[in-house]
């Protein structure tokens, strides 16, 4: 019996494409959709045995699906499908439950191959991007040769403040004090050398640490 995989990707040349590639192997049969809230409505009538998920999708971006994904199937096996670097979403995409990540510039064999890894438990991590990954937190460098690193909450932290988040409401997300969310901005503006959330947001597109989504 083939293995029945949803495919979301908003470029529909790509999705048709990368459709008919996976279907040629006779033991896939997919169901392709091309926005987020297309895939959410398949999963009323079907559950997957594996979720190919772009990164970079209008309304509903690749982490809000993953996301999605796992709330209403716990047990879903999500590969991340991109032509952009996720080394900046890394951590967050692992915590969300997303079992591997797969570039478009993949060759026909090597995305299949990615494929039948991630249905059989596998992890799949392209090595270029394993090289690139941080793993002492989201850490660049400022023209004057200085490191500015935030752990994985800091960043977190930057990110709701980028969305216009209150303290409180940081605080819930994030399920600490708003106290502690206080501490978190207070080493977020030391480390970044500024003095306002504003400022913070800012220094924090300039160096990189906030990347804009949804292209």
């Amino acid at each position: 019996m083939p293995y029945h995989i949803l495919l979301v990707d908003d470029h529909k040349i790509v999705g048709e494409g990368t459709k008919r590639l996976l279907e040629e192997t006779g033991d896939l049969m997919i169901d392709y959709v091309s926005t987020g809230e297309a895939a959410l409505l398949k999963m009323t009538t079907c559950l997957y045995d594996l979720y190919i998920v772009d990164l970079h999708m209008p309304q509903m971006n690749g982490i809000e699906l993953t996301q999605s994904i796992k709330d209403y199937h716990s047990s879903a096996r999500i590969l991340i499908y991109t032509g952009y670097d996720t080394t900046a979403y890394f951590n967050k995409l692992v915590q969300l439950g997303a079992v591997g990540f797969i570039s478009k510039n993949f060759s026909n064999d090597q995305l299949i191959y990615a494929v039948m890894c991630a249905l059989n438990d596998l992890a799949v991590i392209p090595q270029e991007w394993l090289n690139a990954l941080k793993r002492d937190g989201q850490k660049v460098m400022v023209g004057s040769g200085r490191r500015v690193s935030l752990t994985e909450v800091e960043h977190d932290v930057l990110r709701y403040v980028e969305k216009g988040y209150s303290n409180d409401e940081i605080a819930s997300e994030i399920h600490v004090s708003k106290r502690t969310v206080e501490r978190y901005l207070t080493k977020i503006f030391q480390k970044m050398h500024v003095t306002s959330r504003a400022d913070a947001i800012t220094e924090g597109k300039r160096l990189g640490i906030l990347v804009e989504l949804d292209f």
